[in-house]
């Protein structure tokens, strides 16, 4: 599964009950309410457009969502990306995950820019949160991780070959030298480096 943001979101809302932003009364929200670092909303997964439409009409039980756009995902749920600026999918077409479907705004029921993300199963709304494999939390960050580099650099090689040599550090196989997930191995490098005149 895809984000809806690239370059990374603020979880402005979360899903389930919670004081309604407008009346302060406690309500269900359906949704996540999320604030991307760039305005370019992606299809989280492939499927068919089932709506792009801007909705104004009060008796249309949708129209707090403003401008929005459903995609039937091909694992069967039903993905709505709402209070959009601008629709950039077409309804019967089909997107890919990754793919954008539209740019953040402020349409319909809203207090400031944020997509409204939200996740149906058989009719009933799930938790979005769950599928994006993020907590359900308000001021959670996500923040895509760098690049893997694939090719290190000589003088890191170098330091890998003297640290195995030493028996400081044995691989796990392949080129994994790393201590743990988050450290990179030109990272280890430059800590070996550092302790290299103390061993």
């Amino acid at each position: 599964m895809m984000m809806p943001f690239k370059s990374g979101f603020r979880v402005s809302s979360p899903y389930g009950l919670r004081a309604d932003p407008l009346t302060g009364e406690r309500s269900w929200h359906s949704g996540i309410d999320l604030v991307g670092a760039d305005r370019d909303v992606l299809a989280v997964v492939g499927g068919y457009v089932l709506k792009s439409r801007i909705v104004t009409d009060k008796a249309d039980a949708t129209w707090e969502w403003g401008n929005y756009v459903s995609v039937l995902g091909d694992d069967g749920r039903i993905y709505y990306y709402c209070h959009l600026a601008e629709r950039t999918a077409e309804a019967g077409g089909r997107v890919e995950g990754g793919q954008r479907v539209g740019i953040e705004g402020a349409t319909g029921r809203v207090t400031g820019v944020h997509l409204h993300f939200e996740v149906r199963a058989g009719g009933t709304s799930i938790n979005p949160a769950d599928r994006l494999g993020i907590p359900n939390e308000s001021g959670y960050i996500w923040k895509p991780m760098p690049p893997y580099i694939e090719q290190a650099s000589p003088w890191a090689e170098d330091a890998v070959a003297w640290a195995v040599e030493k028996g400081i550090l044995k691989g796990r196989g392949g080129d994994d030298y790393a201590l743990q997930k988050p450290i990179t191995r030109e990272e280890m490098c430059v800590m070996l480096y550092r302790c290299r005149e103390v061993l």
